[in-house]
């Protein structure tokens, strides 16, 4: 398998020095043809819908800060996927599907806690990308939209993907034994959180106050955006006087889009609330499904005593679960605040893999300092976190399962097993409808790519 070595050469330089980087030769040897700067360029056309140098750069940078090497099968592996990806895109666009607004929001709200976990926090992420949180959100709806529907479309092919113990074992037995996988040590853990609250007589004063800034607001005594700036709680937008910028309806969470949504330009909100606070809005501007507005978050504080309190309650219901007064699934289920175990009876789930099960080097390191002293079976104490956004509370651990490193085991490892035979399953209804669906779609691909090796017929004598 080999691409031109005008792709490499192309997207060396654009990982070297972003989309302004010289134009790359023709051959590794040879001057480039047109002598200037290189900026982007189109690969392919998927029924209309192209692809770009640049979007494949930005897989292979990924893959690159990942340890990876880049290579022409890397490249041309990631080429494929995005191909695959546009087609799907093209079916949801057939079928009339549409993206879920409230799934998009809870994604968005999911991969910037994750992003400030990683850089250290909401005012580190902001200097970073040199924008607001809103305005970050904002970049990534219409990426994070496409995505989720082409999970959706996937899911629409590949269906309920139900596999017997039978179709495991000869899944398993059909693997020669020396091409077994070696599996790392590894854990299965559940976790359970509580969090620390404000208490209600907090709550009603953080309301009472904003109450208060929103008349002398209306009654013409205070301006709105003097307010945000001395008092809001909104770092991202505070020094704008609370101004978001436009955003498509689905960034914000969807109480706060439901009262933009009620407002006429110049009109203030009501005092409002969502998970992050207390809100006061003024809407600047609203065309269709996209508004600008103004706000004003105050947020309860949660004290010293109130965080103590989340402690004894956690406490408590360990104490009960150790005595054998109450199981822990089941306590996971009622008493869990940790959206992420609640559904799974406490069972924290690798989103890579789907599984429970842990790489050990895969666990967050806090996690990993707790759940390495457990033995199997042991609940951990209380400890106190604080998620990206500023809440607060306790969370105990419990380790469910431990593996030393081995070859891959049917017993031991029947969950992974299962799963990959999912995964073969669900490969063969993609392998059969990609096969149809390529039948009657346009796809061009340029000739720096006819080299490659692809799972699917992309490239037919036809595209020539």
């Amino acid at each position: 398998m080999s691409v031109s070595p005008k792709v490499i050469a192309v997207l060396a330089c654009v990982l070297a020095g972003g989309l302004h980087a010289q134009a790359p030769s023709s051959s590794p040897t040879q001057a480039p043809a047109p002598q200037g700067q290189y900026i982007d360029g189109v690969i392919a056309n998927v029924a209309g819908k192209i692809i770009l140098y640049s979007d494949l750069a930005s897989r292979l940078e990924q893959a690159r800060q990942g340890g990876e090497k880049i290579t022409d099968s890397l490249a041309c592996s990631d080429l494929e996927d995005l191909l695959y990806q546009q087609l799907l895109l093209e079916q949801a666009r057939i079928d009339s599907v549409v993206p879920d607004e409230n799934q998009i929001a809870q994604e968005l709200d999911r991969r910037i806690a994750y992003f400030e976990q990683q850089i250290g926090g909401r005012d580190k992420l902001e200097k970073f990308y040199g924008k607001s949180v809103t305005e970050i959100k904002a970049d990534f709806h219409d990426q994070v939209a496409d995505q989720l529907l082409s999970q959706q479309m996937q899911q629409k092919i590949t269906g309920d993907a139900q596999v017997t113990p039978k179709e495991v074992e000869q899944f398993f037995n059909a693997i020669p034994k020396d091409s077994l996988p070696f599996i790392n040590a590894g854990v299965e853990y559940a976790r359970i959180s509580i969090y620390a609250t404000p208490t209600a007589d907090e709550d009603r004063h953080v309301k009472n106050k904003l109450e208060e800034y929103r008349d002398a607001i209306v009654k013409g005594e205070k301006d709105f955006c003097t307010v945000a700036i001395l008092y809001s709680e909104d770092p991202g937008s505070a020094s704008q006087c609370g101004e978001l910028g436009m955003v498509p309806q689905g960034v914000m969470v969807p109480e706060f889009d439901a009262v933009a949504m009620s407002l006429k330009d110049g009109e203030i909100s009501p005092v409002f609330k969502t998970k992050f606070g207390y809100h006061v809005m003024e809407m600047i501007d609203r065309k269709g499904e996209e508004y600008n507005a103004r706000h004003i978050l105050l947020i309860p504080k949660v004290s010293l005593a109130d965080q103590q309190d989340a402690k004894q309650r956690l406490d408590s219901l360990m104490t009960a679960v150790r005595d054998g007064k109450v199981d822990f699934s089941k306590v996971a289920t009622e008493d869990n605040d940790d959206d992420d175990t609640k559904g799974t009876n406490g069972v924290v789930i690798d989103p890579n893999s789907n599984s429970p099960h842990w790489a050990i080097g895969d666990l967050d390191q806090k996690a990993f300092l707790v759940i390495d002293k457990l033995k199997v079976g042991e609940i951990s104490e209380a400890q106190a976190f604080e998620d990206p956004d500023g809440k607060k509370g306790y969370r105990v651990y419990r380790l469910l399962k431990h593996t030393d490193p081995h070859r891959m085991d049917l017993v031991e490892d029947y969950p992974l097993v299962h799963t990959a035979t999912e995964n073969k399953l669900r490969q063969r209804s993609v392998d059969k409808w990609v096969r149809e669906k390529l039948s009657g779609t346009y796809v061009k691909i340029i000739p720096d790519y006819e080299g490659c090796t692809f799972e699917h017929p992309w490239i037919t004598p036809a595209a020539h």
